[in-house]
């Protein structure tokens, strides 16, 4: 019984078995997939071109300008100021005498301080223009406005109204620091000097070369505020200049070659106590440079004639006159330390006489009429901006006896050494 009882079990649990995959029995072998298909070669990579750059942006509208903002374009006038001035300190050695008593050493010819403000409005140049010395004490020389344009063919109008030179005596018109010499001439010590007024300057179109002057003032020398007598002083001159045009007014070769014939004249009336006394003023000169050579010759005449008052009283009429004679040659060597000095040699002669009428009362009277022969050495550094001049000169005294019939002679040879430094 038991053991068909186990043969029973054996028999269930063989059926069961077979009805479940044994999971230990080997299996059929799989078959093998099938092979892929060959992968094509690989392609070498190709750089992809560029982007293109993206187009400009279209430039913004531009808006039209009002009528208001073109009015403020051509009202528009560009403007400066240029402030500068020159110093002159001086060395003197002169010979000493009684008459004058002059004593050598160092002093300040001159300290000046100059401004020229520049503009335009229109058509119209406007400038000012100031100078004054600053020592011992301040003195006002220049300071006037000048209103310029040009004129059709090639002329020229200005117009200047304030205190300025009058145009009589070319030595007198030249800058301080524009001479060919220490000094100017003495024939500018019978010369109008700086006035106030005003003074047209006019090149006629066409006529270039010719260049008239006119002008009005009060004839009071500088400084003077107020007309004293309610008398004016008119001043003429006519300058012909058929070589070298506009060349400004200064002395030596530096501004090229050129050639000017001048003329002048002037009218004036000055009170002198209860007469009044009236002047007339005739003036010739001629200049010019040509390669190194430079000169200037000048001759001034004045009449004084007096009227009014009691006539038993009046003083006597009489003239003053002087010539100044000068000739300059820059050496043709160009000088170290920086290969643009320059060195020139110059010679002047000049003859003052201020009253050819009444005898002088003792030597030294500030009428004695003399002759002065110059003699002078320029060392140019930077043309008249900076150079060193020494001169001698030699006094003849022309009127040597006084009054009284005394000895008007008398020793004031003098030796000047001067650098000039202009600060523009």
């Amino acid at each position: 019984m038991r053991i068909r009882f186990a043969t029973v079990l054996l028999s269930i649990a063989c059926a069961t078995a077979s009805a479940q995959p044994d999971p230990c029995a080997p299996g059929p072998i799989p078959a093998e997939p099938p092979p892929s298909p060959a992968e094509p070669p690989a392609q070498p990579e190709v750089a992809s071109p560029p982007a293109p750059a993206p187009a400009p942006a279209p430039p913004p509208a531009q808006r039209e300008p009002s009528e208001d903002e073109l009015r403020a374009r051509a009202s528009y006038e560009p403007s400066s100021i240029a402030l500068g001035g020159f110093l002159q300190p001086q060395f003197r050695l002169r010979q000493d005498s009684p008459v004058q008593g002059d004593t050598p050493g160092f002093r300040f010819a001159r300290a000046r301080l100059t401004a020229l403000a520049q503009t335009r409005s229109g058509n119209l140049d406007v400038s000012a223009y100031i100078e004054g010395e600053l020592q011992p004490n301040f003195v006002l020389f220049d300071a006037f406005a000048t209103l310029g344009r040009r004129l059709p063919a090639g002329g020229r109008i200005e117009v200047d109204v304030g205190q300025m030179r009058v145009p009589i005596s070319r030595q007198q018109m030249l800058s301080d620091k524009k001479v060919a010499f220490v000094d100017k001439a003495q024939i500018t010590s019978i010369a109008p000097d700086r006035d106030i007024g005003a003074r047209v300057n006019l090149a006629i179109p066409k006529l270039e070369y010719v260049r008239v002057m006119g002008g009005i003032y009060n004839g009071e020398q500088k400084n003077q505020v107020e007309n004293i007598n309610d008398k004016f002083l008119y001043a003429a001159r006519v300058e012909v200049s058929p070589i070298g045009r506009d060349r400004p007014l200064s002395e030596s070769v530096f501004d090229g070659k050129f050639l000017t014939v001048s003329a002048s004249y002037g009218h004036n009336v000055l009170a002198s106590g209860a007469n009044d006394e009236k002047l007339r003023y005739y003036g010739f000169d001629v200049s010019g440079a040509y390669r190194g050579l430079s000169g200037s010759f000048e001759f001034l005449e004045v009449f004084h004639d007096f009227s009014g008052g009691n006539p038993a009283f009046l003083p006597p009429s009489y003239k003053s006159n002087g010539f100044n004679a000068q000739l300059n040659y820059m050496l043709p060597v160009r000088l170290p330390p920086y290969r643009q000095a320059r060195l020139e040699l110059g010679a002047r002669v000049e003859e003052i006489d201020r009253n050819d009428t009444v005898p002088i009362a003792q030597p030294g009277d500030p009428n004695q009429s003399v002759r002065e022969i110059t003699g002078v050495a320029t060392f140019y550094l930077r043309g008249h901006a900076l150079k060193a001049q020494l001169a001698a000169s030699h006094f003849q005294e022309i009127e040597t006896r006084t009054a009284v019939g005394q000895d008007a002679t008398y020793a004031n040879d003098q030796l000047l050494l001067q650098l000039t430094y202009v600060m523009e």
